[in-house]
């Protein structure tokens, strides 16, 4: 079978790094995706607000199973040293999944992740992160099947003068691409089949990183932009089919034509409050660009204070004369209790190829997410798709321990 779905991805042991950030949670307080993480852009590791907005979040109290002396009042946060000088961070995911696009698939327990992260504040204007991902294969984990373009590390320095100045990041890190979300299965990044391809199918994988530089300006309570250019040494890696005219054997190429040239990266987002900061919003979009490759994100959300989110997503992108792809995605949260949040969503994508080849997936997901105790959180989740070579049901489930 030629057409092999991306979500195939959910049976191979993978190794994510940046898929931290939830924009839900964002709608849910009020705050900007920065505010709660070091980076501007959201996700990776968590600022002070962000770790002590989970440390209370549970379903089982700590102390009733001993395990109070863990998340005690006076217990430090993820900032070590005087002056917050060194903040640490780690995510570990591990998930039970099933192929779907065959009825004779095993039911696989696999790690997803495994991220650690730091940040030194040298001074008040001037930082260094990094994060590394000790499970990728490059570190000698010979089981682990990255997608192309993944990178097993990424390090930066970020210059601020002072908070009503922009952000200026240099180093080797993943350009600020759409409205970052912890879910790397969902089909805005992907490409809704695999037709003509010839590896796991990302638009943008997982732990994408290059090096570049961007500046960031987010002064402005209602306003975010962000622009940047970088190389293209990891996204060349991505390759693609091109079908000769007359010759039905493809040609692996690579989706970007020319490594040696720039990648342009802009975005720009709103957030506005309403009605005495009950009702939160955003809406924004973001343009990637490399020669004959274009990557085009729109995204918005509304959300009630303390309640519920809904998050719309928009992608389209072209590869000029090879490949075409639109995907579209609605998310739904509700928060039946503090730590406890039911999610549903429903997405339709499809590719067009130069030689009028099509392919089409639907997805809808209906789950959960449980914070049991403090940074351990439980994903069940159900997964409906419908594509044009199988329709199959599966269900699986995640456990995410953080810090």
């Amino acid at each position: 079978m030629i057409i092999r779905l991306s979500f195939f991805l959910l049976t191979i042991v993978l190794s994510v790094n940046n898929i931290i950030a939830l924009p839900q949670f964002s709608l849910l307080s009020g705050n900007k995706c920065q505010n709660c993480h070091i980076n501007s852009q959201g996700g990776g590791l968590r600022s002070e607000l962000g770790w002590y907005s989970f440390n209370e979040q549970s379903l089982i109290k700590p102390e009733s199973v001993g395990l109070g002396w863990l998340y005690g009042e006076n217990n430090s946060c993820n900032t070590l040293l005087d002056d917050n000088i060194l903040t640490l961070g780690t995510d570990l995911r591990f998930q039970s999944a099933r192929s779907q696009s065959s009825d004779e698939a095993q039911r696989k327990y696999f790690p997803m992740q495994t991220a650690v992260y730091a940040n030194i504040r040298a001074t008040k204007w001037l930082q260094f992160q990094g994060d590394i991902n000790i499970g990728h294969k490059r570190f000698g984990n010979t089981q682990t099947n990255n997608y192309r373009g993944q990178q097993p590390w990424s390090a930066s320095m970020i210059f601020r003068p002072t908070i009503s100045y922009p952000e200026i990041r240099v180093g080797f890190f993943m350009p600020t691409i759409g409205m970052r979300n912890d879910d790397h299965t969902k089909l805005i990044w992907q490409v809704p089949s695999s037709l003509g391809t010839n590896n796991l199918s990302s638009l943008i994988p997982p732990l994408y990183a290059e090096f570049g530089a961007e500046i960031t300006y987010d002064a402005l309570k209602w306003l975010t932009v962000s622009v940047g250019t970088f190389g293209s040494h990891s996204i060349s890696e991505i390759t693609l089919n091109k079908y000769s005219s007359g010759n039905g054997t493809p040609t692996s190429i690579s989706m970007i034509s020319d490594a040696n040239k720039p990648t342009i990266v802009a975005r720009a987002v709103l957030w506005k409050r309403f009605f005495d900061d009950r009702l939160n919003m955003y809406i924004g979009s973001s343009v990637f660009t490399n020669d004959d490759f274009s990557l085009t994100n729109a995204f918005a959300g509304v959300g009630l204070a303390d309640k519920a989110t809904l998050m719309v997503d928009y992608a389209t992108s072209d590869k000029n004369g090879v490949r075409k792809t639109s995907t579209a995605s609605i998310e739904a949260l509700y928060q039946l209790q503090e730590a406890l949040f039911l999610t549903a969503r429903a997405e339709t994508g499809r590719t067009l190829t130069e030689n009028s080849d099509s392919a089409y997936t639907q997805v809808l997901v209906i789950g959960a997410q449980i914070f049991i105790l403090p940074y351990v959180e439980f994903r069940p989740e159900y997964r409906l798709m419908d594509t044009d070579t199988f329709r199959s049901g599966r269900y699986a489930f995640q456990l995410h321990l953080f810090y």
